[in-house]
């Protein structure tokens, strides 16, 4: 193979490569919770209200919210599903009377851990097929 036709290959196959990579980081799910009472964020008390959830593959997860609070929470791992639940469900950790978001489980997909707390405390669940307190 000359040497044109060898380096036109190899650039296109980078330029896929590079392309499907994007194309991979900017997938993202948005989804709307009407969560009825205050709670923490990350580090931030937010109000009741409805909230957009962005979920990106790649990246940090964004709440927006009523007047256009906003907290961006890292995740710490992903949790693997054990059902096929087809909607979107939100754990709440119960510590020192607050409720601190700790999980976000998206319609049939692994869960997000925004939060590992060791100490005993009690859940709130929000959501979900099946939703307990």
């Amino acid at each position: 193979m000359n040497r044109p036709v060898c380096l036109s290959l190899v650039a296109a196959a980078m330029i896929f490569t590079l392309g499907s990579g994007l194309a991979q980081a900017q997938s993202s799910q948005k989804i709307v919770a009407q969560i009825a009472f205050p709670f923490v964020a990350g580090d931030k008390d937010m109000p009741a209200g409805k909230y957009v959830i962005e979920v990106t593959d790649a990246g940090p997860v964004m709440l927006v919210g009523p007047g256009g609070i906003r907290a961006v929470l890292s995740v710490v791992s992903r949790l693997g599903r054990h059902d096929q639940d087809p909607d979107s469900e939100f754990i709440f950790d119960k510590i020192d009377g607050k409720s601190v978001l700790s999980e976000i489980w998206l319609p049939k997909k692994d869960g997000l851990l925004l939060l590992a707390n060791k100490a005993p405390h009690e859940h709130v669940v929000l959501g979900g097929s099946n939703p307990r307190k």
